[in-house]
């Protein structure tokens, strides 16, 4: 569970998150959404433990992770994996190198343990026969399903996915959409999707937080934000 607290977030004197509060159970899934600018990016960096709060607190999985100790803290931010705007992929390594490096950096497996669990992985989102692919190779939605693939190795409890239909055509947007869902529906993680796209919600979201200029404006179920009365919030649904 995540639990964040009157969370507020400045630099160099200026306020970029006001009293942040929110709540994310085990196995279910959030989508931050907002304008650009908004401070989405922010808080998952106070999340990842990168940005320190002004004040309040975030607790991951009972660990206050501003106040505990090195060890509990570092433990606590592995159980996150990240998914890129722009899957952040190494060029010079295979499709096979880029999934595998999270777990030889761990070296807590061997070979053909490492080869079942990128293969496992690939299959996921679709791409195993890229494996000995470059990323050049491949277009940018299928390297943006790379980056899922790699993220899922880790065995993470939360999966965070930075814009994942950013820029992206219609078409590829939606099937990155579905790969996302389908992660969600499993129950086997908590996905939190950062957004200002309002397509597809549904099939991704348990729970909306939405930001403006650095405060929530609404945290609830995806099934409320449409009802939801504030102007802010109606119109950039609208």
């Amino acid at each position: 569970m995540i639990k964040v607290d009157k969370l507020t977030v400045g630099f160099y004197g200026k306020i970029v998150l006001k009293d942040i509060s929110f709540e994310l159970p085990d196995k279910q899934n959030l989508v931050i959404l907002g304008k650009s600018g908004s401070g989405k990016t922010v808080l998952i960096k106070s999340l990842l433990g990168i940005n320190l709060p002004e004040s309040g607190t975030i607790i991951l999985d009972g660990v206050d992770i501003h106040k505990a100790d090195d060890e509990l803290v570092h433990a606590a931010k592995a159980h996150f994996a990240m998914v890129f705007q722009n899957a952040a992929l190494l060029d010079s390594f295979t499709i096979y190198q880029n999934v595998a490096l999270p777990l030889y950096e761990r070296g807590q497996m061997s070979e053909a343990e490492i080869e079942e669990k990128v293969d496992f992985c690939l299959d996921k989102v679709g791409l195993k026969h890229t494996k000995n692919m470059v990323p050049s190779e491949l277009s940018g939605g299928m390297r943006k399903r790379i980056g899922i693939a790699r993220a899922l190795v880790y065995d993470p409890a939360y999966i965070i996915f930075d814009e994942p239909i950013s820029g992206l055509d219609p078409i590829t947007a939606k099937e990155i959409v579905y790969y996302i869902a389908q992660i969600a529906s499993e129950r086997k993680v908590s996905v939190i999707t950062i957004t200002h796209d309002i397509r597809d919600l549904e099939q991704i979201a348990d729970l909306v937080l939405f930001i403006h200029e650095g405060e929530s404006r609404f945290f609830g179920k995806i099934g409320d934000i449409w009802q939801n009365q504030d102007p802010l919030v109606s119109s950039f649904l609208a």
